[in-house]
């Protein structure tokens, strides 16, 4: 006992124990470019030069469509794809991953008309749901169970800051270049940065912990037993409600926050820029802090309970607040308290998933997540489109939030 005490010591300081921090920058980074590919859409609904090149003017349901059509196929990817982590390993997937996205953004930069705008979201959501779900297959094998809440919460701030950063940049990009423009320097990106970032610093078993990440991932039950397990297992399907309720939430307020802003609020495009990415600031910072004190307390599902529901909560009350920078604020606040439940999230599933099948599992939530939440932007779009009112639309956030939260509390006194 001795002996393996003091052989495991120099190892939690070793360099190579160190570089596992190094990997989950590079995380994050991919996390960040594959955000900016899903968001960067949401800019051009009000680009009269876009809604021409595509032939549909502003019609709201039609260009939630498009950030609908891309998110029905990231969750049914996320899906039937995620095993690819489990059989070819998360850095290659990640790897091939990313320059597919490069590939596609290409080609919605190219595109001339509603029906390939469409296709093309399609194959890109196809390339990008299985990113999550390899991204936390290297987080479950590179740390501890007692850090992974902290890791994850780094690369989870990429949604925020793909948004915070990509909604500025996209506009940026657009006004100096053109919309096509944008999606070129996008694609970019992501065959020129993150693909070699990931072939030369991420590896598929950590150098310093590689016995134990194997011994914790080795089983008697077979992959399609394992599955079989967390499919059975109540505690799964509540933070599949969960985490659903999220991403109705995210996608909603990604999809139409700029367009509210301008059309509601009449930010100019200074404003627009700042007061878009404020939201997704506060994410980030909610996303550390819900990290931090999900670790520091060792409890989940309450941190997961109060960061939703007072996301929900808020956005109810920006209906009712009238002067217009103090509804972005409000709304900022709503986004912070949403990003405080993410990461207790994912550390609270890789306690309930069987370890071999970290890809799978997440990959099941997360994918069927995004299939519920794909109806976020569509079903907006609709409700703007027929109440004539944003205000009405900002609804499908509310119930997101409220009734979404309920999901943890049969979770509360165990996790």
């Amino acid at each position: 006992m001795a002996t393996s005490s003091i052989s495991e010591a120099p190892s939690a300081v070793s360099p190579a124990a160190k570089r596992r921090w190094l990997v989950a920058g590079v995380l994050l980074l991919v996390v960040i470019a594959g955000f900016f590919d899903r968001i960067s859409i949401a800019v051009l609904f009000t680009n009269s030069e876009f809604n021409q090149a595509i032939g549909i003017g502003f019609n709201p349901p039609m260009l939630g469509l498009l950030m609908t059509s891309f998110l029905f196929a990231y969750g049914v990817s996320g899906v039937l794809l995620s095993f690819i982590g489990d059989i070819y390993g998360p850095r290659r997937s990640l790897a091939v991953g990313a320059s597919l996205w490069g590939v596609f953004m290409v080609l919605i930069g190219a595109a001339s008309s509603f029906t390939s705008m469409i296709v093309y979201r399609v194959l890109l959501g196809l390339a990008e749901g299985p990113q999550f779900a390899l991204v936390n297959k290297v987080v479950k094998r590179w740390f501890p169970k007692h850090e992974q809440a902290r890791a994850n919460s780094v690369w989870m701030v990429g949604s925020p800051l793909g948004s915070a950063i990509g909604f500025p940049l996209t506009i940026a990009l657009v006004a100096a270049f053109g919309w096509r423009s944008s999606f070129y320097a996008l694609a970019i990106l992501n065959i020129v940065i993150i693909v070699p970032l990931v072939l030369m610093l991420v590896r598929d078993w950590p150098p310093h912990r590689e016995a134990e990440a194997r011994a914790e991932e080795v089983s008697t039950t077979s992959m399609t037993g394992s599955i079989g397990i967390f499919l059975k297992d109540w505690r799964f399907w509540m933070i599949l409600l969960f985490n659903s309720a999220c991403l109705v939430y995210l996608w909603g307020l990604n999809a139409w926050l700029p367009s509210y802003l301008q059309k509601v609020q009449h930010f100019d495009l200074k404003s627009l820029g700042f007061f878009a990415s404020l939201p997704f600031i506060l994410m980030f910072f909610g996303e550390l802090l819900g990290g931090y004190i999900s670790d520091r307390i060792g409890r989940r599902a309450i941190v997961c309970f109060v960061g939703l529901f007072m996301a929900g909560a808020l956005i109810y009350v920006v209906s009712y607040v009238s002067n217009p920078y103090a509804a972005a604020i409000v709304m900022a606040l709503s986004a912070g308290f949403w990003g405080s439940a993410l990461p207790p999230l994912f550390a609270m599933a890789a306690q309930i998933i069987p370890p071999q099948v970290t890809a799978s599992g997440v990959g099941v939530y997360n994918g069927a997540g995004n299939l519920i939440g794909a109806c976020s932007p569509l079903l907006m779009g609709w409700i703007i489109g027929t109440a004539g009112n944003f205000d009405a639309g900002l609804l499908v956030l509310v119930g997101a939030g409220v009734l979404g939260s309920l999901a943890m509390l049969p979770l509360i006194k165990r996790y």
